[in-house]
């Protein structure tokens, strides 16, 4: 079955700041109405609050949603991932890293570049057409399938999230985003 997740990703949060940036972007969530804190076994876990329709695309959600107009509210909690995580899409075929320079595609699979970025945080990936050189983070990836960062913000099993709301939210961050989604 699977979980479908949706993860806006801040590209440009600094390691030191992440937790702090998180605490903010969760406390505007909170704040608009798009999640809602719950006591859950001595913790809060944050769900679907008042607003949470604004955040998404109901129009395009499921079957039950456009035949029968059901709008049930997304059962899963919202989570802030605060660490050097390399955020990604899941199920589906092996993407391909497109050059922040030329836009190139590199077909070869960046292992080892992948590995060091995870292992310490710094990790540089040269274009064979282009021969410029960038850090892995700033790298694009077809249909977004990757993200290298230390913030970001995980809807499990919410409707599409609308792009008029992630651009809020990367606004409210002050930083470049990009969502990753797929089923895990």
């Amino acid at each position: 079955m699977g979980t479908y997740r949706q993860t806006v990703v801040d590209l440009d949060a600094p390691p030191d700041e992440a937790a702090a940036r998180g605490e903010h972007g969760k406390g505007w969530l909170e704040a608009e109405g798009f999640i809602r804190p719950v006591p859950w076994r001595g913790e809060v876990v944050y769900l679907a609050g008042p607003r949470w329709r604004e955040a998404v695309d109901l129009v395009s959600w499921d079957w039950r949603a456009r035949i029968e107009g059901v709008e049930e509210e997304p059962g899963d909690e919202v989570r802030v991932v605060v660490g050097r995580t390399v955020f990604w899409a899941g199920q589906g075929d092996a993407p391909s890293a497109l050059c922040p320079h030329c836009r190139s595609a590199m077909a070869d699979w960046p292992g080892e570049a992948l590995d060091a970025w995870y292992a310490t945080g710094v990790a540089d990936l040269g274009c064979p057409a282009c021969a410029h050189s960038a850090p892995l983070p700033e790298w694009n990836w077809t249909d977004d399938h990757f993200a290298f960062a230390h913030l970001g913000f995980e809807f499990d099993d919410w409707p599409p999230l609308h792009p008029r709301f992630t651009a809020a939210l990367g606004r409210e961050l002050g930083h470049r985003i990009r969502v990753v989604r797929g089923k895990i």
